[in-house]
């Protein structure tokens, strides 16, 4: 009954141990550096074996029972330094000494010596064998606990046959299923602190991706002010350039024209040809540093748009009466329809309206050299009550192909250098459209493949707050 009591005791004090330790470490060993973790660990194993056996067995003035053992072997399952192993071994065993210092203690301290060299020899064994932990455990138990008896018989601390038949065939079942249970326990501690360790692992991954995206971010922002400062310094510097050479070329212009000027009869018919083509590459490089102008004005948020009434009938005719001419002279029909349904007044920006359509009416032209080039005009459907007009520019010329369809979009870009070897052009017009479109409220639509025409569609509310 007195074996009993002691085992029902220990374990209650080894369960009570091992709740707080398991408790400590998750709320405060796990913040320590993993020496210290090993040290802590160390020092409960070896106060565990020592409160052992200040609640054993008193056998007699000398001669104390109790379960010191358990923590030991627990310990060479639990740590992975067989210097650890053996220093609990030897930190429990010098725990004796605290109970009385008589030739039963010096047995103690050399039992757990023992012990101690021989959990440090299987945690070395374990490790280089890579068994399961179910046979190192069953290992571990079996063996420090036949090893414990074996000692304390041959100790002579008890006499040889009195322990081997009235008191290891009790306590060695009992240690071993008790040794069992906390091994058990032991075990889902292990995980427990594997699970810890990944998930520190882990946070420590996870705050260095953090600080490494936050450090990107902050390298981002700053690209993005600096971009953002060359953008508004190109802007100001296109246009201050425009600016610095509409001034010559407006002279180039008017002197040209002079020089051009048929009814001046000093001039030879040689010397008015010359002027004449001075005057209109004079106007074609115009147009360029004027496209270049809208462009860094768009860019900038600089460009201003002025809603006014616009007839939808006269802005048709206007263009007809403009680009008729020009698809004439390159042999092309030219035709222009207005659906009676479209609205008849627009209140929007003339001028930018106007710069659109002819953009795409000179592309349209220019990209064709034979069939036609046909312009309509037709009421949108809309989701809402709200007006909406459509302005379509179809082709026969070259077309584009789908994958160039973004690309036509940007600036100073061509679909192919044949293109701009061929036609020529800075590649701004569309740019200029795109942007002007959504300022108006509206989009730019195209419908295009190579060698079957093309079908650009501004699309606008015919009535702009």
């Amino acid at each position: 009954m007195a074996f009993l009591k002691v085992f029902f005791t220990n374990i209650s004090l080894l369960v009570t141990i091992a709740y707080l330790f398991n408790l400590g470490y998750k709320l405060f060993f796990h913040r320590i550096r993993p020496a210290a973790q090993q040290a802590a660990a160390a020092l409960v194993f070896v106060a565990s074996g020592i409160l052992t056996m200040l609640f054993g067995l008193q056998l007699s003035d000398e001669v104390r029972f109790d379960l010191r053992q358990v923590p030991l072997l627990l310990a060479v399952l639990a740590f992975r330094s067989p210097w650890a192993v053996g220093l609990i071994g030897a930190g429990i065993g010098a725990g004796r000494l605290l109970f009385g210092i008589a030739p039963a203690a010096w047995a103690g301290v050399g039992n757990m010596l023992i012990l101690g060299i021989a959990g440090a020899l299987a945690n070395v064994w374990f490790r280089k064998r890579r068994l399961s932990y179910p046979v190192r455990a069953t290992i571990t138990i079996l063996g420090i606990n036949l090893l414990n008896g074996i000692n304390i018989s041959l100790f002579g601390v008890i006499p040889f046959e009195v322990y081997w038949s009235r008191f290891f065939p009790l306590t060695f079942p009992l240690s071993v299923l008790l040794s069992g249970f906390f091994v058990y326990m032991i075990r889902d501690f292990s995980k427990e602190q594997e699970r810890m360790k990944e998930l520190g692992v882990k946070n420590d991954t996870l705050r260095l991706q953090t600080e490494e995206l936050q450090a990107a971010k902050h390298e981002l922002e700053e690209q993005a002010v600096q971009l953002k400062l060359a953008s508004k310094y190109k802007s100001e510097f296109l246009a201050n350039m425009s600016h610095e050479l509409k001034t010559p070329l407006n002279s180039i212009l008017l002197l040209s024209e002079l020089i051009g000027d048929n009814e001046d009869e000093r001039r030879t018919v040689e010397e008015r040809r010359h002027g004449a083509m001075i005057h209109a590459a004079g106007r074609e490089l115009l147009q360029q540093i004027e496209d270049i102008l809208d462009l860094s004005r768009v860019e900038a948020g600089k460009l201003s748009i002025q809603i006014e009434p616009l007839s939808t009938l006269e802005l048709m005719q206007s263009l007809q009466l403009q680009f008729e001419p020009q698809a004439r002279r390159k042999g092309l029909r030219f035709d222009v329809e207005v659906d009676p349904e479209a609205p008849e007044l627009l209140l929007t920006d003339p001028l930018r309206i106007r710069q659109i359509l002819r953009n795409l009416l000179a592309n349209a032209i220019k990209f064709t050299d034979a069939g036609g080039v046909a312009l309509a005009v037709r009421a949108e459907p809309a989701a809402d009550r709200t007006p909406w007009l459509r302005f379509d520019v179809v082709d026969s010329g070259i077309g584009i192909e789908p994958d160039k369809h973004e690309l036509i979009f940007e600036a100073f870009r061509q679909a192919d250098g044949a293109v701009t070897r061929t036609y020529g052009g800075t590649g701004l017009g569309l740019s200029i459209s795109l942007q002007l479109a959504e300022l108006l409220g509206g989009r730019l639509e195209l419908e295009s493949r190579a060698g079957g025409g093309s079908r650009f569609s501004l699309v606008l509310p015919a009535r702009m707050n």
